[in-house]
């Protein structure tokens, strides 16, 4: 385009501004590279994640404790507790995630906080693999 205001300069317009991308699957790491029963994380679109496997299932969850923002990472994977009665505990098939600071648990399927699930949460991502390369809906 040409300007009105000056014929010999060109005028183009300002390039889209720009957006994170959301809703879009991104790839974070072979199959392999997350061992059964860990997790490990990753940086997409903008947001930190940790991707965990426990059962052959993975799952997706913020890096970020609600409580304190400590890096969920360096917390442990682990099958949810569970008891009926005082005395009486079992694992259930539930896992998840505890914060390495205050030993806050959260249901990696839900993100909700196992004692205060309506308080705090994490933010929970699909994950799919596809042809043993992890995908993160972010």
């Amino acid at each position: 385009m040409i300007s009105p205001y000056k014929p010999d300069v060109q005028v183009y317009p300002d390039p889209a501004p720009k957006v994170k991308e959301r809703n879009r699957w991104h790839f974070v790491c072979r199959l392999e590279e997350v061992p059964e029963g860990g997790m490990r994380p990753f940086k997409v679109g903008g947001r930190r994640i940790v991707v965990a496997r426990v059962g052959g299932k993975l799952r997706a969850v913020a890096n970020t404790c609600p409580h304190e923002a400590a890096r969920m990472s360096d917390g442990k994977v682990e099958r949810m507790w569970h008891g009926d009665r005082v005395g009486e505990h079992y694992q259930r098939e539930r896992c998840v995630i505890v914060c390495p600071w205050h030993n806050f648990e959260f249901d990696l399927d839900t993100g909700g906080s196992v004692s205060e699930p309506e308080r705090m949460r994490l933010k929970t991502y699909p994950v799919e693999v596809l042809n043993g390369e992890v995908l993160v809906l972010v």
